[in-house]
């Protein structure tokens, strides 16, 4: 073959190619955008967007809940760490605790809400919970009472301002029956009533 006919062949190989950056070549000078939410402050919870969360999951949840809430040694564990878990996946930057220390004597609320070391006291949110079991409405009506009573007393933290939950999952119609004679208690139901979230907010 010729000469001048590998000069021809080489220089029709050498335009085919792409070329490739270089693996340590630098980006170029324009940078990326900063993300509208990096140095944003995260909203916290409102005592409205909680319950709203506790009901989406209880309505998801309904046939899961059937199979625990006969269980013995309750089911209010599972629930703290299910309900959580939901708030962490639907909310962005969301805070919560679970059995948080939020009283003098070192007793623990079910949930703390948003992160008091960074907002005002009258944007946290302390909830106790309780769940009925089979055959015990009468255990978990006398729970919710004890729960308003500790939610109105003092708190550490500085969290005397904070916003209080008390809040009862149930399925019994004597419970349902006894939270109506409850003072300032509403009540939601799961798409067919299979469950009820009572709560009083204050």
């Amino acid at each position: 073959m010729s000469r001048a006919l590998n000069l021809l062949l080489l220089g029709r190989m050498v335009e085919g190619r792409s070329v490739r950056p270089s693996a340590t070549a630098p980006f170029s000078g324009v940078a990326r955008p900063a993300s509208a939410n990096a140095e944003a402050t995260p909203m916290p919870i409102s005592t409205a967007n909680f319950m709203d969360l506790v009901t989406q999951w209880a309505s998801a949840n309904v046939n899961r809940i059937r199979l625990v809430w006969p269980l013995a040694g309750g089911w209010e564990a599972w629930a703290q760490a299910e309900i959580a878990g939901h708030i962490n996946a639907n909310v962005q930057d969301a805070w919560i605790e679970r059995e948080a220390y939020v009283y003098p004597d070192r007793a623990r609320a079910d949930f703390l809400v948003n992160n008091p070391f960074e907002n005002p006291s009258s944007d946290e949110i302390v909830v106790e919970m309780k769940c009925e079991s089979l055959r015990n409405w009468a255990g978990f009506i006398d729970g919710l009472r004890y729960d308003t009573w500790k939610l109105n007393g003092p708190m550490r933290l500085g969290l005397g301002g904070a916003r209080k939950i008390s809040l009862g999952l149930f399925f019994s119609p004597e419970s349902e029956e006894q939270l109506a004679m409850l003072t300032g208690y509403e009540i939601r139901y799961t798409p067919h009533r299979e469950i009820g979230i009572a709560f009083l907010v204050a």
